[in-house]
């Protein structure tokens, strides 16, 4: 997805146009939009309009050199419970995604969306560390009689 330049410039030089992390997570038919501000954000990054709601998060990307899947931790700030309870009450991993826009127009998604899927997770006292994973598509076997070289030339030498 190509970046406006005003995205480059703000990211590179900095000013007054914040970067804006939007994060939206969805398990067990409920959704919920959070955005990495001081006060709420309505965006249609997500294909419609939705109200993220401020809060705190921080994303750790892995790092470029590690082989294998990607995975990140989130570091989620949340104030009330009940995205506490659902993730306990959880049977089925958390989707999350992430898009960053910038501030004066946080409906262009310069970023994302990021697809992650959550592995585990750890509450403490006022924040939950989510350990994500992208789309395990490594992981997925190809049958060997569907891909042969009689059939696949190119793939093959």
């Amino acid at each position: 997805m190509p970046m406006s330049e005003e995205f480059i410039d703000q990211t590179l030089q900095g000013g007054g146009n914040p970067i804006l992390q939007l994060l939206r997570v969805a398990f067990e038919g409920e959704t919920y939009y959070f955005a990495n501000n001081t006060e709420d954000v309505t965006s249609s990054v997500s294909g419609s309009p939705e109200t993220y709601r401020r809060g705190s998060f921080k994303v750790e990307l892995p790092d470029d050199t590690e082989e294998g899947t990607p995975r990140a931790t989130l570091k989620l700030e949340v104030a009330d419970g009940q995205i506490i309870r659902a993730l306990r009450a959880s049977n089925n991993p958390a989707i999350f995604d992430i898009w960053l826009v910038l501030g004066h127009n946080p409906d262009i998604a310069e970023y994302g969306p990021v697809n992650y899927e959550a592995t585990s997770f750890s509450i403490s006292e006022k924040s939950i560390s989510i350990d994500l994973e992208v789309e395990p598509i490594l992981q997925l076997s190809i049958p060997s009689v569907k891909y042969t070289p009689s059939t696949f030339r190119g793939l093959f030498k």
